[in-house]
């Protein structure tokens, strides 16, 4: 695929050593996410003062955007499925609280995914390649395409890390829902993924000169895996982005002041039953 420069050549390290919250220069749509929910807890993960910690469930979904994207040579370079080591004496593996799976842990080179889990994803990667547009949407393109700024709409550099680009299609995004599919469009809204999919777009137009698409491909993390492709609506991306743009002009006047207010500096009325 011909993408004209848009993109770089980095590891997932490289790219999240980058983000503004783990010390680097780049803006990302999770650290403009925290700065729209609360500059001043942005503000002291900046300076290191809070720790940059990673839930199960987030290394479950970088685990199944690997074996689901790149299923291969990228897969078996970064992970490991197993239960750790066997307690003679019971036939089971250790306990993850005891010190020899900790022993274990610190043996490896690569990421841990347990047995019961890579189940979960081999079952949801079938899925979603078995769903008759969420195939249209991956048969061609490339995964983890990564885009950097130097200098945005605001004089702040900004980074994103797209899932998926198809040059037919535009911007696919893998999610994982343990809810039931239904109710993944207030998911979406919940969980902000417009936010996200118009912070693509715009560093994507800004690199490419065309605004492209954006879908998601939901998944359930229970069998039988049910699978659902969304596209947000143009005029969604389009408030999305102007939220963006308003939020990325907050912290430049944040940066500069040296003030990130934490959004309750005043009483709150609560005014509902």
């Amino acid at each position: 695929m011909k993408d004209n420069n848009w993109f770089i050549d980095i590891d997932e390290k490289e790219y999240h050593a980058g983000a503004l919250g783990n010390g680097g220069t780049y803006m990302s749509s999770h650290n403009l996410a925290l700065m729209r929910d609360n500059p001043h807890t942005f503000e002291l993960l900046m300076k290191g003062r809070l720790p940059c910690t990673e839930s199960p469930a987030l290394a479950f979904g970088r685990a199944l955007h690997c074996f689901t994207l790149e299923p291969t040579e990228a897969w078996n370079a970064r992970y490991l499925v197993s239960d750790g080591p066997i307690n003679e004496k019971t036939g089971a593996p250790y306990g993850r609280a005891t010190a020899k799976y900790a022993q274990f842990l610190a043996e490896q080179t690569k990421e841990i995914v347990s047995t019961h889990d890579f189940g979960l994803i081999e079952g949801m990667a079938e899925s979603v390649w078995s769903h008759k547009e969420a195939h249209e949407l991956l048969a061609s393109g490339e995964p983890e395409r990564t885009i950097r700024l130097e200098e945005g709409e605001v004089d702040v550099p900004a980074q994103a890390r797209i899932d998926w680009f198809n040059p037919d299609y535009g911007i696919v995004d893998l999610k994982s829902t343990g809810d039931d599919i239904r109710w993944f469009s207030k998911a979406a809204h919940d969980y902000g993924y417009a936010f996200q999919a118009a912070f693509y777009r715009k560093l994507l137009e800004l690199k490419s000169g065309k605004k492209y698409p954006a879908f998601l491909i939901a998944v359930e993390k229970k069998a039988p895996f049910t699978v659902g492709v969304f596209k947000f609506a143009d005029d969604v991306l389009d408030q999305a982005e102007a939220i963006n743009r308003e939020t990325l002009r907050e912290f430049a006047d944040c940066r500069d002041s040296g003030v990130f207010p934490t959004r309750f500096e005043e009483t709150q009325l609560i005014d509902r039953l």
